[in-house]
């Protein structure tokens, strides 16, 4: 699957349901991530949270200028909490290969789950992510 995935890895680790949100205090510690798949299937925005190993996504369309829309609300909305900020091109994402170039070019374990059609998103750690809360409004700033 070919995509662009902007990947914000941030310094905090939160919980949407519990509405709690910690700073990430050591290496050991797995962070929230703000993430955007621009592929075939669209664009997609989606947040992970770390305590529960929650994740929200949503479809925002297609378009141009959706790069440049991704990188800008990620600095506009958790600029004060992102601790890195990748973009990352892949030609095909199943292929093992190219994400072991690719996350070892910015020194990351190539934990990528895809959706088949859908999305790709980066894992923070082996945990299992899915959806377990509902989040309150669809807007960019959730």
């Amino acid at each position: 699957m070919r995509g662009i995935l902007v990947l914000a890895v941030l310094t905090i680790k939160s919980s949407y349901s519990q509405n709690v949100e910690l700073a990430v205090a050591d290496a050991d510690d797995v962070p929230d991530t703000v993430q955007w798949w621009l592929g075939e299937g669209g664009c997609w925005r989606l947040r992970t949270y770390a305590i529960d190993h929650d994740i929200h996504t949503y479809k925002i369309g297609n378009g141009q200028g959706m790069l440049e829309l991704a990188q800008a609300n990620n600095q506009n909305n958790f600029g004060d909490v992102i601790k890195a900020h990748h973009v990352i091109h892949f030609v095909n994402c199943g292929d093992p290969s190219e994400l072991a170039a690719e996350f070892g070019r910015i020194g990351l374990c190539p934990r990528l789950e895809i959706s088949p059609g859908r999305f790709a998103f980066w894992k923070p750690d082996e945990a299992v992510y899915s959806t377990k809360s509902k989040a309150r409004s669809h807007c960019l700033n959730a």
